[in-house]
């Protein structure tokens, strides 16, 4: 397995882990929320900060993840009447435009970003300082890239090849 690729699988593993403790928090909060409220009268304070906050974090690992697996949505009506080398040069232009889209994300994502953490955002019932969720946001993001960039370079090869 090439260099890039175990880190790519170590980096993605590391980050699933991150993402299911987190999703873990978030469905210990809603459920307790829930029966806290229901037989007790009590709900959680913050439970919907505490769960938007590690939702956050779930969706930061999984946007990566997805594109890593190749588990994006695709519609292959056109694409599948292509030729080899054609289809791989489409593919290539396609994820070159998504790579821009989502560059032009990570700008708006960390401007947000550091935006937060200069006026010291915070969530207005618990008063947790909104930055480091933006951040990882922010990584998440990254990670995207990189994996969409990847997938860019193989497909010209794709179709150089081809």
């Amino acid at each position: 397995m090439p260099p890039h690729t175990r880190l790519g699988h170590l980096m993605i593993r590391v980050l699933l882990v991150v993402g299911g403790v987190s999703l873990m928090v978030m469905m210990a909060i809603v459920v307790g929320n829930s029966l806290g409220r229901a037989f007790f009268r009590m709900p959680i304070y913050g439970a919907i900060e505490i769960a938007g906050l590690a939702g956050v974090i779930v969706v930061a690992v999984a946007v990566g993840f997805a594109e890593r697996e190749r588990r994006n949505v695709a519609v292959d009506v056109v694409a599948n009447r292509l030729k080899p080398r054609t289809r791989a040069l489409a593919d290539a232009f396609t994820l070159f435009l998504s790579l821009g889209a989502v560059a032009f994300l990570l700008w708006a994502v960390l401007t947000d970003a550091l935006n937060a953490l200069t006026i010291r955002e915070t969530t207005l019932t618990t008063g947790v300082h909104v930055a480091p969720f933006k951040f990882t946001w922010a990584i998440g993001v990254i990670i995207l890239c990189l994996f969409l960039a990847q997938h860019v370079i193989e497909a010209v090869r794709k179709g150089r090849k081809g």
